[in-house]
């Protein structure tokens, strides 16, 4: 009986050592394994992304949250993470075009006040060549057939320092409150926009009453050029000539519409024109007028409000003094 409890201790502390020998030879054996070589990365190799944060445990966070509340707590560092440019979004914020230089304005905007019935709104716009290079501006275009714009001359080639005008007119006829129209140049340097905005009142106050009469009547002189001689503008157009010659019949009958402040933009100025026009030629425009523009006949054969001896009179001012030494007097203005 001895013997055998003998063996089965014997067997036991045998199999116990074995286990005991073979886990101290693994870590003998790991010990002295060498070391992996750590991956060499090309140069121009991004770093790698660090792994996921791992979740905290829900006791832990809560332990976290209430450390953050806490005061004097010193709140967890959190280490940025790494984050690769995406060079498709980086492009998307880039600026890919250049504002045109070198041509100067005096002003991107303009505004008109139409307050008169005058069927059209005129803009102004100073432009001066800023750079050291020549500048050529091709073209001007508008937003709206209702808008003209004009170059001095096209092409318009200006010099470093040479400065000039660009013109444009809105069509307002039967419009009100703010109406805004862009111009576009096109020059050598890119394109340059420009705005201009008319602002005119609303029909329905007594300004915009009379700019919608002013147009109804443009309108019937349009279609009947002696009407300007009838009806409630026999007011302003003949009651002021009776028994008037010369200068005072210009400003009576002339200068009512070619010199008022806010005229049409199809009556020209006969102030400071320059030239020869004798008596025959002011008398063929004062007697009959032109057929097809707003131009009537003053004679009074043809339904004008003027004889003979005040058409003689008036066309001798205008040949004889008038261009020689223009004196302003004061229109009354048209209603």
């Amino acid at each position: 009986m001895r013997m055998r409890f003998f063996s089965l201790g014997s067997r036991a502390v045998m199999v116990a050592g074995f286990v005991l020998g073979q886990a101290l030879t693994g870590a003998a054996a790991e010990t002295a394994a060498p070391a992996a070589a750590p991956a060499v990365l090309p140069a121009n190799a991004q770093p790698p992304l660090p792994p996921p944060p791992v979740p905290l445990p829900r006791l832990r966070q809560a332990a976290l949250a209430a450390a953050n509340n806490t005061p004097g707590a010193t709140p967890p560092t959190v280490a940025p993470s790494l984050v690769r440019p995406n060079p498709a979004v980086a492009n998307l914020n880039a600026v890919t075009t250049t504002p045109p230089s070198g041509l100067g304005f005096d002003s991107l905007i303009k505004t008109v006040e139409v307050n008169d019935g005058a069927p059209d709104a005129i803009f102004t716009f100073a432009v001066t060549n800023i750079s050291k290079e020549d500048i050529t501006i091709n073209s001007v275009s508008t937003s709206c057939g209702c808008t003209a714009a004009k170059l001095p001359q096209q092409p318009w080639l200006l010099h470093p320092g040479d400065h000039g005008e660009v013109g444009a007119t809105m069509h307002v006829a039967g419009k009100w409150g703010k109406v805004v129209k862009t111009l576009t140049i096109s020059s050598s340097k890119g394109n340059h926009m420009l705005t201009v905005q008319s602002i005119l009142p609303d029909p329905n106050s007594p300004a915009g009453q009379r700019v919608v009469e002013r147009s109804r009547n443009l309108q019937i002189a349009a279609a009947d050029r002696q009407a300007v001689f009838r009806g409630d503008c026999a007011k302003c157009h003949v009651e002021p000539t009776v028994a008037k010659t010369g200068k005072e019949l210009y400003v009576a009958a002339c200068g009512i519409c070619h010199d008022a402040e806010h005229k049409a933009t199809m009556v020209p100025t006969l102030l400071g024109r320059t030239g020869t026009f004798d008596e025959a030629y002011w008398t063929q425009w004062v007697r009959n007028g032109k057929v097809g523009s707003l131009m009537p006949a003053f004679e009074a054969k043809q339904g004008g409000p003027l004889n003979d001896d005040q058409i003689k009179s008036l066309t001798a001012y205008l040949a004889n003094d008038f261009l020689l030494a223009p004196v302003k007097l004061e229109v009354p203005a048209a209603k």
